[in-house]
Parts: C-alpha cells; sequence; structure tokens
C-alpha cells in the first residue's frame, strides 16, 4: 500500500513536471527558441493581412529576451529613420520603449557598409546604363513578383512559408539570367555579415529566447545560414496559432 507520504510526494513530483512541460512550451514557443521573421518592408502597407498591428502582435506574443534587427548600429542607437525598412520607425522603435531586452544591429556600420553598399550600387549602376532593356524587364518582373506576392499572402505565416522563399530565389535568379548582379558574391557577403552576427549572438545568449527579425527577401539565406542552431524554430506554423483579426483563415 501506497503511504500518505509517498503519495503527496507523488503529486507534487507531478506538478513540478506539469510546469515544467508548460514552460518549455510558453506561448507555443520554448524559452530559448531562436525565430526568424520576416517583415515585409515597405509592403505592410500594401498588405492588409500583415499589417503593422500584426507585426505588433507577433513581437508581443514571441516575448524575446534578445532580437536582432537589421539595421546598422547607428540607426539602432538613434532609433533613426531607416529607408527601405520602414517598419522599424513605424512599429519597432516604439514597441521597443519601455522594455530592457537585449538589442543587437545586424548590419554593418562605417566603413564596412560604406564598402559594401558602394561596391554594389556600382553594379546596379553599370547595369542600368551598360544594359537599359533588360534593367527595365528586371524592374518588371521585381514588379510583377511583387503582385504576385501579395496574392499569395492572406496571413502573416505565409510570408515566412515556402512558395514566398521560392519566389524570391525565383526572381534573384531571373534577374542574374537577364545579366544584372542578382544574387552574386556581394549580396552573399552582405547577408553573410548579418548571419554571423546572429550566430555570434546566439551562442552568447544561451537560454534565451532570440527573434531574428530579417525580410522576406533573405529568409531563405537566414534559414540556410542557421540550419546547424539546434534552437531554431520554424516560424510559420507558430504563427498559424496567433489570431490575426485580418487574416483570412489559413
Amino acid at each position: 500500500m501506497t503511504s500518505p507520504l509517498l503519495r503527496l510526494i507523488l503529486a507534487l513530483a507531478l506538478c513540478v513536471t506539469a510546469g515544467a512541460a508548460s514552460a518549455q512550451t510558453r506561448d507555443g514557443l520554448a524559452p530559448d527558441a531562436v525565430v526568424i521573421l520576416a517583415p515585409l518592408h515597405g509592403l505592410h502597407e500594401r498588405e492588409p493581412s500583415f499589417s503593422y498591428d500584426d507585426l505588433r502582435t507577433i513581437l508581443d506574443a514571441a516575448e524575446p529576451d534578445v532580437l536582432l534587427v537589421e539595421t546598422r548600429p547607428d540607426e539602432l542607437s538613434g532609433r533613426t529613420e531607416t529607408p527601405g525598412r520602414p517598419e522599424y520607425p513605424a512599429v519597432i522603435w516604439p514597441w521597443l520603449d519601455g522594455r530592457t531586452l537585449l538589442v543587437e544591429a545586424m548590419e554593418p556600420g562605417g566603413e564596412v557598409f560604406a564598402a559594401m553598399t558602394g561596391a554594389a550600387g556600382a553594379k546596379y549602376a553599370r547595369f542600368n546604363t551598360e544594359q537599359p532593356t533588360a534593367a527595365a524587364r528586371a524592374d518588371a518582373l521585381r514588379r510583377s513578383m511583387t503582385l504576385a506576392l501579395l496574392q499569395h499572402w492572406r496571413h502573416p505565416a505565409d510570408a515566412h512559408d515556402a512558395l514566398t522563399r521560392d519566389l524570391m530565389q525565383a526572381s534573384v535568379l531571373s534577374e542574374r539570367a537577364l545579366g544584372g548582379p542578382g544574387d552574386d558574391e556581394g549580396q552573399a557577403a552582405w547577408d553573410g555579415y548579418m548571419i554571423a552576427r546572429a550566430r555570434e549572438t546566439i551562442a552568447r545568449n544561451p537560454g534565451r529566447r532570440v527573434v531574428i527579425l530579417a525580410s522576406y527577401r533573405n529568409l531563405r539565406a537566414f534559414q540556410d545560414g542557421l540550419a546547424g542552431e539546434s534552437r531554431l524554430t520554424d516560424a510559420e506554423p507558430w504563427l498559424r496559432t496567433l489570431p490575426f483579426p485580418n487574416a483570412e483563415g489559413r
């Protein structure tokens, strides 16, 4: 027969185990999960099913201990305007007010930024000047790809799915086929710099939840670059568990 004391010990053990299991999946994510999110930059303003409010909802639900942002260090420290990434002054900077989490910039700053962006800008300038017809076709392709994505996205999770990643890769490869810079070694170096910063930050923060704000454009690069991280969690299924009033129930 089981003694009353033993029954009490067993009951307490079950309570502790249940509490631990709950903690392991707080809000559907492990406490030490690494999650890559894919903001839409300016397309948030054109896509009602993934609005700025939805991005704020995702950040609230994720409750990161560490946030990695797709900005230069000076943009982060000054909470400045971020050309091409309007979600930062619109959502991220206000969301950070009053919070004490660790925030790290992934983009290079200073001379490294100037060298990398200068080289990329020169390549595109030559492409536009030397191959104007191909450049116009590349621009038309990008516009068509954007329209296709806007038709596809009906939920924030859709911006994190395989179709979005494949379409962005197809866009890059098509531009290269037209003779444009495409995703050449310069882009690989830029993405590689940010991924290296992400790896360093993840390694320095064991046991803490890390959220990486990449974008729908470079989601594939980040997922491939961080594929060996044991804490990496696929954002798409988790996002489908969250309530979004403007999503079309997918």
